[in-house]
């Protein structure tokens, strides 16, 4: 069990301290040249959902990784697309807090 939770991400390790994140923020963040394992449907897909966590104009991580995790149990992206994304926000949250 605790190889599938690793796996699947179902047991968040992720801050739900709250940053400010623009929606262009969200776009370099996600865009393919950051995280190659997306394709152009998925990039948006994930734009989108990313967009969907903020309440007035932030987000934490915990929020972020709980809806990959479900894009990922829905096979709407991979792990790999998952781990790549949340690289790519671990890293911004660190420089920006």
């Amino acid at each position: 069990m605790g190889f599938l939770s690793d796996l699947l991400g179902t047991s968040s390790t992720y801050s739900a301290d709250m940053k400010s994140l623009s929606r262009e923020q969200i776009r370099l963040l996600v865009s393919r040249s950051k995280v190659r394992t997306l394709d152009a449907k998925e990039e948006v897909l994930v734009e989108e959902v990313i967009e969907k966590t903020k309440v007035s104009g932030r987000t934490s991580l915990r929020k972020i990784d709980e809806q990959l995790r479900s894009l990922v149990s829905k096979n709407a992206i991979s792990i790999h697309d998952k781990q790549g994304v949340m690289k790519q926000f671990e890293q911004y949250f660190e420089k920006n807090q």
